[in-house]
């Protein structure tokens, strides 16, 4: 069963035997469990990745003229698990396509092969980490490669410039790890699947039981070690069937040469 910040609170109070509230702040210390459910949660978050976390997002746009193939993951995503764009001629009717994922190495090999002097070729500058990078791509099709520098620069292989002027937030989407909000709301329901929320729940309390009473609470523990176990088990019941695309990782991998689908798409241009 789903509860609210509020029900969650008054519950580990219960446990605690300390005094009633009609809302999650009303005492320092119902103030202090809140906090303490909240610390719980983004724990919980980190440690099983639940699939009520994942999801659709798009990406920020440059909206630089001189930056046409340079987007932004957005702040609330973590990871990207694929990426697609749309390619279509028909606004508003979207023909989204994946866009592959490439190490820097990869796509690096296939960059530097391209010829600024030829006339849909383009370059431009992106600052990263105090030094300025050069990369050069094509301008006449729509992205089909990407490489990602630190957590937040995504750089395409090229877009049609017969199109648009740069790489647009409304043609991308994307799917992955979303970073969830809690909010301080004595309404407020944490995104979680509700097999999960026994876990959150024995959790926070035997956390506040250590914190604000100096003692432990053993059935909670014990309690929230079962949870965990089963709540491990179940984390991908919900998950969609990923398409085969490589996730978006910055470690390095020995690549010494451009995979086959690579060379296909520099000879047709696309």
């Amino acid at each position: 069963m789903r509860m609210t910040l509020l029900e969650m609170v008054q519950s580990i109070l219960g446990a605690m035997e300390s005094y009633e509230v009609s809302t999650f702040g009303e005492t320092p210390e119902s103030t202090q469990v809140a906090n303490i459910i909240k610390e719980c949660y983004y724990d919980l978050i980190v440690e099983l990745n639940p699939a009520e976390t994942e999801g659709l997002f798009k990406l920020d746009a440059s909206a630089d003229n001189t930056k046409p193939v340079l987007m932004y993951v957005p702040q609330n995503v973590s990871k990207m698990v694929w990426l697609k764009y749309d390619m279509g001629d028909t606004f508003p009717d979207p023909s989204y396509q994946y866009v592959s994922y490439r190490d820097n190495e990869e796509f690096l090999y296939y960059n530097t092969s391209l010829d600024v002097d030829d006339s849909n070729v383009e370059s431009m500058e992106v600052s990263w980490n105090g030094k300025v990078f050069r990369f050069q791509f094509r301008n006449d099709s729509a992205p089909h490669y990407y490489t990602t520098i630190g957590d937040r620069l995504v750089i395409f292989n090229s877009y049609d410039s017969s199109k648009e002027n740069t790489l647009t937030e409304a043609r991308s989407l994307g799917w992955g790890s979303l970073i969830p909000i809690f909010l301080m709301e004595d309404t407020f329901i944490p995104d979680l699947d509700p097999r999960q929320f026994t876990l959150l729940l024995n959790e926070a309390k035997a956390q506040a039981f250590v914190e604000l009473k100096q003692i432990s609470n053993d059935k909670a523990e014990k309690k929230a070690r079962k949870n965990k176990i089963i709540a491990q088990k179940q984390r991908d019941d919900n998950n969609p069937a990923w398409a085969n695309q490589k996730h978006a990782s910055f470690g390095r991998r020995a690549i010494a040469a451009p995979t086959q689908d690579m060379i296909r798409a520099m000879r047709r241009g696309s």
